[in-house]
């Protein structure tokens, strides 16, 4: 069915505009659909996000220069801290999301949506938060009483990784890689000539994957940011561990006997707060608030024409989905926010 060339004008009947600029780092949230336990640390799961992680991230380093500073998966959700240098972070979430959920699906002989339709993308600014934003997505297994320690989460993280070094990470042979493929028996697949075509793959037999040192404290060599990282990281876990009283973590045993299609008993949590930005300093915040709504006014302003059939409307710089699907006309990049990053 082709798709209608109008959009709504109402931001309450839309999700918001996002406005993403080049030459951010960025601190990214995908969650499962309905925040089910689609990602719970299974072994198979595990070798899964870890080359499909290595195949994305390889081909966004290589192409457009990304870095990639710490992440962690959970069971139903990851965090990534990551420096987009082209603002091409929608594309890498979406083929990292298409790629993982192509490959659990047929794993588990399921379809369907797989993973929520709207990331959190924060913008993160200042030496401080960025070094702030590698701690809390370390912690996020601890904080989430899952383990008392991050080195016990058995799901992918990027705790025991070294800045620049290259990790080989075999391709699994299972899901849409296993070498039993029923279809390619079957006499209507080799009438139609499908079945030659069984086991074919355009993916690597393995990818590398590999972290970044984060673009802060240049004070300080690659061998000392990293221990400062994780000695904060033990100091984080302290306080949680303080702030729950005694309560102990549910464990990796208890984690993984969790049933993918299982969903929390307390639902999920509905128009909440969904931060885009963090800073320092009350003025940077002050700046990228007024910085926001001229955004969303602009924005406002321009779909509103769009809607009303003009095609030569350029939208405010940092437009995200109407660019990618509408393919609409973006005002460059401003100075002092290319600065500023």
């Amino acid at each position: 069915m082709q798709r209608s060339a109008s959009v709504v004008d109402l931001f309450g009947a839309m999700t918001m505009p996002r406005n993403l600029y080049p030459d951010t780092t960025l601190y990214v949230t995908c969650r499962a659909v309905h925040r089910s336990y689609r990602l719970v640390p299974t072994p198979v799961v595990r070798k899964v996000c870890k080359y499909c992680f290595a195949v994305v991230s390889s081909k966004y380093r290589k192409k457009f220069a990304m870095e990639f500073y710490e992440f962690e998966f959970l069971s139903t959700h990851y965090h990534i801290v990551l420096y987009d240098r082209f603002g091409k972070v929608s594309d890498f979430l979406q083929d990292l999301n298409s790629m993982i959920a192509k490959v659990l699906n047929a794993v588990r002989g399921a379809s369907g949506k797989f993973f929520a339709d709207e990331p959190g993308i924060q913008t993160v600014r200042g030496d401080e938060r960025v070094f702030k934003a590698c701690i809390y997505t370390l912690a996020n297994a601890v904080a989430a009483g899952l383990v008392h320690k991050t080195s016990r989460w058995k799901g992918l993280n990027s705790l025991k990784m070294e800045y620049g070094k290259p990790y080989p990470i075999e391709r699994p042979a299972v899901g849409l890689w296993s070498k039993q493929r029923q279809h390619a028996k079957r006499r209507s697949s080799r009438r139609s000539g499908r079945a030659r075509f069984a086991g074919r793959t355009t993916t690597p037999k393995a990818a590398i994957l590999m972290i970044d040192r984060p673009r802060i404290r240049r004070d300080l060599s690659d061998t000392q940011l990293r221990a400062q990282i994780r000695e904060s990281l033990k100091v984080r876990e302290a306080e949680i561990r303080k702030k729950r009283g005694g309560k102990k973590a549910l464990g990796m045993a208890k984690v993984v006997k969790i049933h993918w299609r299982t969903v929390p008993r307390e639902g999920e949590t509905l128009f909440d707060r969904n931060p885009t930005f963090a800073t320092e300093t009350v003025e940077e915040r002050i700046a990228m608030k007024q910085e926001r709504r001229r955004f969303l006014a602009d924005y406002r302003a321009c779909l509103k024409r769009w809607n009303k059939g003009e095609r030569d409307v350029v939208f405010p710089a940092g437009t995200v989905r109407m660019r990618l699907r509408h393919k609409v006309l973006t005002e460059p990049i401003p100075l002092d926010l290319l600065l500023a990053a």
